[in-house]
């Protein structure tokens, strides 16, 4: 094996290379390798920043989620012949963040009728740089509604938490269940 690599060109011409030229080389590869490490971490590190926004929202989500049921329920146990009661609610989206722009339409006729369209978004320019300008949020749209509660089985006390959660959230009663419940032990 070692004959081998004996044998080989570059082991030759580096054999018959100079010195100082020899280290020149060394050195190069050496700064290569570190700025490879470099650089992979760098785009590591921006891939990990990137999910970060996404775990963040999720948890937001999540305790959006928490809060809005912790209410309702709250709410819903005050109602007279409910008994205790556990919600779950369920959310259709995150967040969403509206901002302000502009949109401009364009009409050019030809032969053939053409139209195009521009939009630009307002900005803010201060010291961290460029910042969109931020009209509104719009809170997470409730999918659906279940209350478990001892006194699902009267029809009155069905009807008023339909009509308080319907009050409440703004959802459709097809999207609001109702389920009697009770010890399980």
């Amino acid at each position: 094996m070692i004959e081998r690599i004996k044998t080989s060109r570059l082991y030759r011409k580096l054999a018959t290379m100079e010195k100082n030229k020899l280290i020149k080389i060394i050195v190069a590869v050496g700064l290569i390798a570190m700025v490879g490490i470099f650089l992979s971490e760098s785009f590591s590190t921006k891939n990990k920043q990137e999910n970060q926004p996404q775990q963040q929202a999720s948890e937001s989500l999540h305790e959006y989620e928490q809060q809005v049921e912790q209410r309702l329920s709250d709410i819903l146990s005050s109602i007279d012949g409910i008994g205790q009661c556990e919600v779950m609610v369920t959310l259709d989206s995150s967040k969403e963040s509206v901002y302000s722009s502009e949109s401009e339409s364009k009409n050019e006729s030809d032969e053939k009728s053409s139209s195009s369209s521009e939009k630009s978004t307002y900005v803010i320019v201060d010291d961290d740089g460029q910042k969109p300008v931020l009209e509104k949020e719009v809170e997470p749209r409730v999918r659906g509604v279940i209350v478990v509660c001892e006194g699902a089985d009267d029809v009155y006390v069905r009807q008023a938490v339909v009509d308080s959660i319907r009050a409440g959230l703004g959802i459709t009663s097809a999207n609001i269940s109702i389920v009697r419940g009770g010890k399980n032990g």
